[in-house]
């Protein structure tokens, strides 16, 4: 089988999505199946991937986040003659998608086509913006023939605007490249307990209320670390924030590579994921579960419900720094508690490992080909 893999934006920005994109196609190769991944050009991605860059991405911001959104130049028929050229069976579609790339691509295709939603929304801009793209999508839609959410409340946006029924599989991580960072951890004295983030740094991933509960919680536990992993439009003023609390222990790691992630998470006592809104599964704390971390999180639609299947996480309501403060708190004095739900984590992180999430989207795959191939109209 060969398949597809359809990204608006470019595979070098660093994003959940793309890490989808990414572990799936390794899945995919590793499984003697043939993939390619049609994506906006921008930056170095890694050298495994066969990459057909399509266009030129346009940044984008909105509620708080960032992306782009891709302009591209070719010619209906240079898409036709392109998409004929790789011949795929499956062609698999990110979502939500723009009209002028996975659109296109979309109604130039005569392969099987697929969309994974990945996104919850709220009021706002982006809100605003994904309403008006599915008006303008609506044939490109009609081409769909099966849909995947990553989850229960990435189905819910998904139906409201795209309509039909979602497929629940989760997002996947690779478990071999996370499980060096767990083993370390789980044999090591007490120290000084390190509190790591890592993501975007972006108004709605909530580091500013991180900092801000850090600020309560450093008198009373002196030894206590920051780590924030990550770049983005607030750094400066988040590293403006950490002065005027006059804050130690507090580190700016700025971007951390793919390879360098699972040697930062075994230095690490406790993950906290503190986004206010509008994440839909919450690929950082798959990662971190892997890891063996416990997590402190923000009690998001995405978040809740991710860590109400693994008890023993703590979440806490968005925007809440005494919340946050509190629940660290709990960790921080606990060891023995953070040891045993970080096993429990590190166990739980293998129903999310590729080999099984990779699995189930195959088998999706197949399922929809067959039903394609029985029908009198193919």
């Amino acid at each position: 089988m060969k398949v597809g893999l359809v990204i608006d934006d470019h595979m070098a920005r660093p994003g959940g999505v793309q890490e989808y994109v990414r572990g799936l196609y390794r899945y995919l190769i590793q499984h003697d199946h043939q993939a390619v991944i049609f994506s906006s050009a921008g930056g170095a991605p890694a050298d495994d991937l066969r990459l057909v860059p399509i266009g030129t991405p346009l940044p984008f911001t909105g509620s708080g986040s960032s992306t782009s959104i891709p302009l591209t130049l070719a010619s209906s028929r240079q898409l036709r003659r392109l998409l004929c050229h790789e011949a795929c069976d499956v062609l698999h579609v990110m979502a939500p998608y723009s009209p002028t790339l996975s659109g296109r691509l979309l109604m130039q295709s005569q392969a099987l086509h697929v969309l994974t939603f990945h996104v919850a929304t709220e009021p706002g801009l982006r809100r605003m913006v994904l309403g008006a793209l599915a008006k303008l999508q609506y044939r490109s839609l009609r081409r769909v023939d099966g849909r995947i959410a990553v989850s229960a409340t990435a189905a819910a946006t998904g139906r409201a605007f795209y309509g039909g029924d979602y497929h629940l599989i989760p997002n996947g991580v690779d478990l071999a490249h996370w499980a060096s960072a767990a083993a370390p951890r789980l044999s090591r004295g007490e120290a000084s307990v390190k509190v790591l983030y890592i993501g975007r740094l972006e108004h709605r991933k909530g580091v500013r209320y991180l900092i801000q509960a850090f600020a309560h919680l450093q008198q009373q536990y002196p030894a206590l670390q920051l780590i924030i992993g990550g770049d983005g439009p607030e750094r400066e003023s988040l590293e403006r924030l950490v002065d005027q609390l006059g804050l130690e222990h507090v580190q700016f790691l700025g971007y951390v590579s793919t390879s360098d992630l699972p040697g930062l998470l075994s230095s690490a006592d406790i993950f906290c994921a503190p986004a206010t809104q509008k994440e839909s599964f919450g690929i950082v704390l798959i990662e971190a579960f892997a890891a063996g971390l416990p997590v402190v999180a923000a009690a998001n639609e995405g978040y809740a419900a991710l860590l109400a299947a693994h008890p023993g996480n703590l979440l806490v309501p968005p925007a809440n720094a005494r919340a946050l403060a509190g629940a660290l708190a709990t960790l921080v004095e606990q060891p023995e508690y953070r040891r045993r739900v970080g096993q429990r984590n590190h166990e739980a992180a293998k129903q999310y490992d590729w080999q099984v999430v990779g699995g189930e989207i195959v088998v999706f795959y197949e399922h929809l080909l067959a039903v394609r191939a029985a029908s009198p109209t193919s």
